[in-house]
């Protein structure tokens, strides 16, 4: 792996904090430095892989436009933390209630915080890395809260009242375990996570159909399935 896979703010950051450590006068101990934040940036879904979500008691999948996962990297070496900001775009549900009555609504992703995980990183393109065809590479395990809200909800093409505030009434919790590139140019890779959908609450217009929500969505063995492309890494990334 040559050294211009690197970003040179990186390199020189590592550099400077060799020289220090090494010009420490015996019996002082070494100049402290911060936490490495290396910045970085994915897209989600593309024209090969939307991103996703099947709700597993409904029988129908539900297609997102583009999203993003931008945050942070804690190192290039071993075992490092990783957080991130996700943003997925509403989309518009198509459904099928009771397996007859046709429902519609507008499906919202709300992050609760930021993500939070790990990341072990390797190196090596004909080696550890080679599923993702880059020298740089790590296996992570991220896990993202999200509230899942709904709004202009339809039932048999007439308007169901669930009011502003129709939401789950805890975060879903959403894994990703996979191998991603961090080094570009970089394919895409294909990431699944199986979750769980809390009970719904606050569906409140004129009446409150938070039960009827709950029946008819929550549970377990709904999925998300994604494309991350790496879109930056290091040099070139703007945080939201």
């Amino acid at each position: 792996m040559t050294l211009t896979r690197f970003s040179l703010p990186l390199v020189l950051a590592v550099a400077a904090f060799s020289l220090g450590a090494a010009e420490a006068a015996p019996g002082e101990n070494a100049p402290a430095v911060q936490a490495t934040q290396i910045p970085f940036g994915f897209t989600l879904g593309d024209a090969q892989q939307p991103t996703t979500s099947h709700v597993a008691k409904l029988g129908s999948d539900i297609a997102f436009p583009p999203g993003t996962f931008d945050g942070f990297l804690g190192g290039l070496t071993s075992t490092v933390p990783i957080t991130g900001k996700l943003a997925i775009p509403p989309a518009n549900g198509y459904f099928v209630a009771f397996r007859f009555m046709p429902t519609t609504g507008r499906v919202e992703i709300v992050p609760d915080g930021d993500a939070s995980g790990t990341a072990t990183v390797h190196t090596g393109k004909d080696k550890d890395c080679k599923a993702t065809q880059t020298n740089i590479c790590a296996d992570t395990d991220v896990t993202a809260k999200v509230f899942i809200k709904l709004s202009e909800v339809e039932v048999d093409g007439k308007p169901l009242d669930v009011g502003p505030d129709c939401r789950t009434a805890q975060p879903a919790a959403v894994t990703i375990k996979a191998l991603v590139p961090i080094s570009l140019p970089a394919p895409p890779v294909k990431v699944t996570s199986t979750f769980t959908t809390p009970p719904f609450a606050g569906c409140v217009g004129h009446e409150d159909v938070s039960r009827l929500l709950t029946g008819l969505v929550s549970g377990p063995g709904n999925t998300f399935v994604s494309n991350l492309q790496l879109r930056c890494f290091s040099t070139g990334c703007k945080q939201p």
